[in-house]
């Protein structure tokens, strides 16, 4: 019998929003196929970015507080597309 264990991390953070357009971005440039079909993506910090082996990592992110959570009781799968290029990241909540 074959037995599998997970090491999984998490942390806090910030989550921003913004609106279209969305592209160009560092991982995939114009591509319109880099969105998932959810349309939630996200862009990562020098932390997470893994000097550029994030790009199409899969995260899954709930939301904790806010004052528009919009997948409040949901676990949400999230795909890395771009990289926050300010430190520290700027971020908002709407």
């Amino acid at each position: 019998m074959s037995r599998t264990a997970y090491i999984v991390y998490g942390d806090i953070g910030t989550a921003t929003s913004y609106n279209p357009p969305y592209i160009s971005t560092r991982c995939y440039g114009n591509r319109q196929d880099q969105f998932p079909p959810s349309k939630l993506f996200v862009a990562v910090d020098e932390g997470l970015s893994d000097n550029g082996a994030a790009c199409g990592r899969r995260y899954k992110m709930r939301c904790l507080s806010g004052a528009d959570r919009p997948h409040k009781h949901q676990i949400v799968d999230v795909k890395v597309v771009d990289f926050c290029s300010q430190i520290p990241c700027p971020s908002t909540t709407k």
